[in-house]
């Protein structure tokens, strides 16, 4: 029992901080792929972190906006959690970010098995938000849709974005 205890914890865990997982991801594989050009590696990872940045903002925005409460019994997975369980539920900031990052890892790389284990840490972190009460179903549909349209917006802004950079670099070595 104290073994399957450990494991469920480190599971909801990474449930929790699958976000933060997801975007520190896509970081690195961008920073991977954009090494020979540093001006234009320091413009994507921008791009990245004002855009996540962004739908932060855009969260609390529709929260207060919505105005829909959390479930009741809802579990705190840690003191943050504590503290944000003050606010309003709709839509799931968690699964937001989840999404948005997926999809652009998703559609950006083009790769089935990171594909597929960003797609595991997105559901591990939307299994942690329902199981824990933190979110009703509802609300984790409306973040992971508002964040799979926002991934989907944000993969191809940073495609025209890199396009537009290497068009220029050939144009001025011509």
């Amino acid at each position: 029992i104290y073994i399957m205890n450990r494991v469920s914890n480190v599971v909801f865990s990474v449930g929790y901080y699958g976000p933060h997982i997801l975007f520190i991801t896509s970081i690195l594989m961008v920073v991977g792929t954009g090494l020979n050009d540093p001006l234009l590696l320091a413009k994507q990872i921008l791009l990245l972190m004002s855009w996540n940045g962004m739908n932060v903002w855009l969260n609390g925005a529709l929260k207060k906006l919505i105005k829909q409460p959390r479930p009741r019994n809802m579990i705190k997975i840690n003191e943050q959690d504590k503290e944000h369980s003050h606010q309003y539920g709709m839509p799931s900031g968690h699964a937001q970010l989840a999404a948005n990052n997926l999809v652009f890892i998703a559609f950006l790389f083009r790769n089935h098995t990171i594909t597929a284990i960003a797609t595991i840490q997105t559901i591990l972190t939307i299994y942690q938000r329902y199981s824990f009460r933190m979110h009703s179903a509802s609300q984790l549909l409306a973040g992971t849709t508002i964040g799979g349209v926002s991934g989907y917006a944000l993969y191809t802004l940073y495609k025209q974005m890199t396009q537009k950079t290497n068009r220029e670099k050939t144009q001025n070595t011509t």
